[in-house]
Formats: structure tokens, sequence, C-alpha cells
């Protein structure tokens, strides 16, 4: 099986998700272009930014998609930002109709909405959350919304933010100076060990209504481990089934 992976980020994801891969499905190997797929391989590349990611970068993907002809899936990540969910998929779907070019049939397109940006769903590592913080700011952030009591995908914006995404790094910054870490979109650090990782499955096992966004992105990763790793699966690896 091979993965397209286009990422909205020119920065966070492009650091973040190889890492978070490499400890998901580690019988995965990335190529640096996407001819050069083979087995249990995957590409991936940033949209630089959006709106490029549907006006530029996606007809981009679709053309190497289907000139390769090996991609089973096209995986789709972007933030929700101040939108919805459901309207970024809409904003995807206007887009994908306005292609010249089709995806092919055998590219399944998968859609990953960031809600509401790659930060929230670090916000729910819950052992990085300091009860008692000395932060000011960070008291601040907390007295607003409690991150560990409450799902981050469900917080508003605190007042003197002009987005919800800049409010959520902000938060999430604090939250790694207060164990004298550091987060930066350039500098992911702790964000990408695997610890980290399994602290965020942790919270969603453990909370089945937080993280939903995470949720998608993860069922995406672990369906296709399923299907790519006999010993995942306890014997030989089943043939990949066409999406719905």
């Amino acid at each position: 099986m091979n993965l397209y992976f286009l990422v909205e980020g020119r920065r966070t994801e492009c650091r973040l998700y190889p890492r978070w891969l490499a400890h998901l499905m580690p019988h995965f190997v990335r190529v640096p272009y996407p001819d050069e797929v083979s087995k249990n391989s995957y590409f991936l590349v940033s949209g630089e930014g959006y709106p490029r990611l549907l006006d530029k970068a996606l007809p981009n993907a679709i053309k190497d998609a289907n000139a390769v002809g090996k991609f089973d899936y096209l995986i789709l990540a972007l933030d929700a930002e101040e939108a919805s969910i459901e309207d970024r998929i809409k904003e995807v779907k206007t887009a994908l109709e306005n292609q010249a070019e089709r995806l092919s049939s055998s590219t399944s397109l998968r859609i990953i909405v960031q809600n509401r940006c790659i930060e929230t769903w670090l916000l729910g590592n819950r052992r990085m959350f300091s009860r008692y913080p000395g932060n000011q700011d960070l008291r601040k952030y907390i007295e607003f919304y409690n991150v560990r009591e409450k799902d981050p995908e469900r917080m508003g914006m605190l007042g003197g933010f002009t987005t919800h995404a800049a409010f959520h790094l902000a938060y999430l910054q604090a939250i790694f100076e207060e164990r004298n870490l550091q987060y930066g979109k350039k500098n992911i650090g702790h964000a990408g060990d695997n610890s980290y990782l399994q602290e965020l499955i942790s919270r969603m096992e453990g909370c089945p209504e937080d993280l939903a966004s995470f949720r998608v992105f993860l069922e995406l990763i672990q369906n296709v481990v399923r299907l790519t790793n006999p010993i995942a699966n306890g014997g030989p690896s089943p043939s990949p089934q066409p999406a719905p």
C-alpha cells in the first residue's frame, strides 16, 4: 500500500507527521519523490498554506497520483481554523469539482480536518499539563478553558488573539515552557515523541468525546496498519479493499 500525504502547513506538519508515522507504521518508508513509491511507502509534501493548498497543491497532487498509478490513498490534511469541519470539507469537495483532472478511481481521497489546528490536538496531552503553573499567561489560559478537563477541540478564543489557532499555539507554548521545554513551528521537540503521541491516544480512548478530528486521523492510519502489517494482524496481510 502507498500513501500520498498533502498537508497544509509549511513547517509543523512536515516535521510532526513523519515522526508520528514512524511510530504508528514503522514498516512504511518515506520516499522523496512520488514516482519512487513501491510497497508500503509514502510521499509527503506541503501545500504551502491555505488557500494555495486547494488552488495549486491539490491539482498537482492529483496529477502526481494519477501519473504514478500506485497510490492507494491521497490524504489531505488541513486546519479548520475559523471554519467548521463540515465547511472545510465542502471547500475541498468544491475544489475537486473544479479540477480539470479527476482523481483516478484506484486512489481514494481521505480528508483530515485538524480542528482547529495541529496544536489543538497537542493540547490533549494531560501529562504535560501542570495543575499549579507559575506562568501567569498559562494560569490565565487555564482559567479561561481547562484543556485537561475539557476537550481542546471545543475551546474558543481568548480575547486579545486574532484567531483560534494563534490562541491554541500560545496555550501550547505556555504548557511547554512550564515544563522547561520549547515548542515552535520550526521546533516541535517533544511533541514528535512516541510517548507524547501515546498520551493523545490514551486521552482519545479514555474520553471518547474528546479529540474527534484526531480520531479520524488515527483510525485511518490504524486501518492502513491492519491492512499492511502481518504482525499487527497476527497472520497474513489481507488485500486492501476499495473505499466506499
